[in-house]
């Protein structure tokens, strides 16, 4: 028989058995766990975007209120380099940070809430430490720690987990603070003082609020105390019967006191010696006194001004030849208590005020009695400057031009651009009376006039008084001085003051005629007046003039602190 063939049958296939429950479940989970981890690391961008920008909130609000204490330059002297300073420790730091016993995030509400009871107890050794030491030792204990473990804080929902990839959300990261902390003071500057949680005890705890959702803790008990205090006594945080009785032993009493766009603003009486100013931050703006000191003739019909150089300014009115316009009009840049500027009102020339603080303006008038019958503009003027030139329609035959304060200007404010639009609203025949306060002997006096002269050639220059032998020996001139301008290129004279000139004011007889001229070709040397190397201020290089003034704000701190005592720029 032939042999069978070997063929084999093909198995037959195994039923594949039905998937089970958990076998469906799996490719589900996976799907849904996805968003869920990016929802995660998402939530984790956010929060340390969100510790970014506080932290950035927290420097702002930290200058503000050294401000009244420091002085807004002296405070910001080394503001910026420390504050970089301890972003990148925060990030450099992280694994050491990591070991600290407590949660750092949970520190910084508590922090936050006390500083302004801290800040109330640091600024009385302001006088002690100093203009410049005084902001650093401060902020070491205040701010710096929250800025630090705030950092720390969005590093850690950052990081990717590698040291040498850490560098990318670092970088960002800087970027967004170094935005963020010139960003906000532009955002808020024009909004401060307008409600509670916009002053600067109102923004500690906003920031504390803040804070406490991010890393609420049971920590959070410990600042029921700072709380109680900020709400109840702490002259930083409100206007409390205390605060006068902490001010009586330096014989000052506060009127009024707001917070504002350019500061903190207050009305002050020294009831000891009789008279009323009015403070911006670190600095007056101008007094008059309530009553005659001892020996002083006062003026019946006129409160006496206690700043002979606001009185020099109304010189305006005196230069030869004068206006022809028989019913000249005047514009003052910068109010201060109105010294200068009420005299124009009073002497019936219709006068324009422009003020950028609303509150200088409402405290001049309630508290100073600035005369009524004029036209307040509110605004920066810069900005008024270039809106009325482009207008063509405004000539004014008198323009005061007065906006120091506080050992400093406002740079923008004395740009060759300024000056010329100045130039521009001055009638042919009229008169420019210039503020300025600083060294002769440093470069900032030399610009300025440079550039003032450059505008209007015809300039004449009046000290408040002579250069004491101290400063003639320590090689500095610290003055207070008139610059008198006219866009006429002919000479002219001051007229000396009649009866009516005066107002009554025993002050405008000694003051309103100006004495100590400066011949600046004497003083600096003819070649030295005709050095093109002086620089010109310009808006392109107004910078120069900032950096220049950061020496005379630290002096006149110290001056200053003479005329009023510290214990009443303290408990402010």
């Amino acid at each position: 028989m032939p042999p069978k063939s070997s063929q084999r049958t093909p198995a037959k296939a195994p039923k594949a058995s039905p998937p089970t429950k958990q076998a469906l479940a799996a490719p589900t989970a996976q799907r849904s766990a996805l968003p869920a981890v990016s929802f995660a690391r998402f939530a984790g961008y956010f929060r340390g975007l969100i510790y970014i920008l506080a932290a950035a909130t927290a420097s702002y609000v930290s200058q503000l209120t050294l401000a009244p204490v420091y002085g807004e330059i002296p405070s910001s002297l080394h503001h910026e380099q420390i504050t970089t300073a301890v972003f990148f420790a925060a990030w450099i730091l992280k694994p050491l940070l990591r070991k600290a016993p407590l949660k750092l995030s949970t520190l910084i509400p508590v922090i936050v809430f006390h500083i302004p009871g801290l800040l109330n107890y640091l600024f009385q050794y302001s006088t002690t430490w100093g203009a410049v030491k005084g902001p650093i030792i401060t902020e070491a204990l205040t701010v710096y720690p929250v800025i630090l473990f705030s950092i720390f804080a969005a590093a850690t929902n950052l990081e990717t987990g590698s040291f040498v990839l850490d560098a990318i959300p670092a970088g960002l990261s800087w970027g967004i603070f170094a935005f963020a902390r010139q960003a906000i003071p532009r955002l808020l500057w024009k909004r401060i003082g307008s409600q509670w949680l916009l002053t600067r005890c109102g923004m500690h705890h906003a920031l504390g609020a803040l804070y406490t959702l991010l890393a609420p803790s049971l920590l959070l008990a410990t600042t029921m105390g700072a709380l109680f205090h900020s709400y109840s006594e702490n002259p930083l945080c409100v206007l409390s019967p205390s605060l006068n009785a902490t001010l009586a032993p330096y014989n000052h009493s506060i009127i009024a006191r707001t917070e504002s766009v350019t500061g903190y603003v207050s009305v002050l009486d020294n009831f000891e010696m009789g008279y009323r100013v009015l403070r911006c931050d670190h600095s007056l703006l101008g007094g008059e006194w309530q009553r005659a000191p001892k020996g002083f003739p006062v003026g019946e019909k006129f409160k006496e001004p206690i700043y002979a150089i606001f009185v020099t300014m109304e010189a305006v009115r005196l230069v030869e030849p004068a206006p022809k316009n028989e019913k000249p009009s005047a514009l003052a840049i910068g109010l201060g208590i109105g010294t200068s500027t009420d005299a124009m009102i009073r002497h019936g020339i219709q006068t324009d005020i422009v003020e950028l603080d609303p509150a200088v303006y409402k405290y001049a008038t309630e508290y100073f009695g600035l005369s009524k019958n004029h036209t307040a503009y509110l605004e920066d003027a810069v900005g008024f400057i270039e809106r009325e030139v482009a207008k063509g329609e405004k000539k004014y035959e008198y323009i005061l031009h007065d906006v120091f304060t506080g050992g400093a200007v406002p740079a923008s404010l004395f740009t060759l651009e300024v000056f010329e639009g100045l130039k521009a609203l001055l009638a042919e025949d009229g008169v420019v009376a210039i503020n300025w306060a600083g060294d002769l002997k440093l470069p900032a006096a030399r610009s300025i006039i440079r550039t003032i002269r450059h505008v209007f050639q015809n300039c004449r220059v009046f000290r408040e008084e002579p250069a004491t032998e101290d400063d003639i020996k320590k090689g500095r001139d610290f003055t207070n001085m008139v610059i008198f301008c006219t866009p006429s290129p002919l000479p002219y004279s001051f007229r000396r003051p009649v009866q009516s000139d005066l107002l009554g004011s025993y002050a405008r007889q000694r003051f309103l005629y100006p004495k100590y001229e400066i011949d600046l070709e004497e003083y600096w040397g003819k070649e030295a007046m005709m050095d093109q190397e002086t620089t010109l201020l310009r808006e392109g290089n107004v910078d120069m003039l900032r950096e220049w003034q950061k020496k005379s704000a630290v002096g006149h701190w110290s001056v200053i602190r003479t005329v009023v005592p510290g214990g009443v720029w303290e408990n402010y």
